[in-house]
């Protein structure tokens, strides 16, 4: 093969991902973590979900005192 030969021929990279946890390369398969780190990310997920349905009661909480505080200002 002749110089020219091998700088045409390009090596296909297989279309990959790395494992957000361990960093192992993983298929593209729509998951950013291998099954050996699945344990993993379901107990961020559910920290996350947990942590978002807290923050949406506080703002429930804060809203129902705040309409009672004005309530309480208008009827006085």
């Amino acid at each position: 093969m002749t110089e020219s030969e091998k700088s045409a021929k390009k090596p296909y990279i297989y279309p990959h991902r790395h494992c957000l946890y361990c960093g192992r390369i993983i298929e593209v398969k729509g998951r950013d973590y291998c099954l050996k780190c699945k344990p993993e990310y379901v107990k961020e997920q559910s920290k996350i979900k947990r942590s978002k349905r807290f923050q949406r009661y506080l703002l429930y909480y804060i809203i129902a005192v705040f309409a009672i505080l004005v309530l309480v200002a208008l009827f006085t």
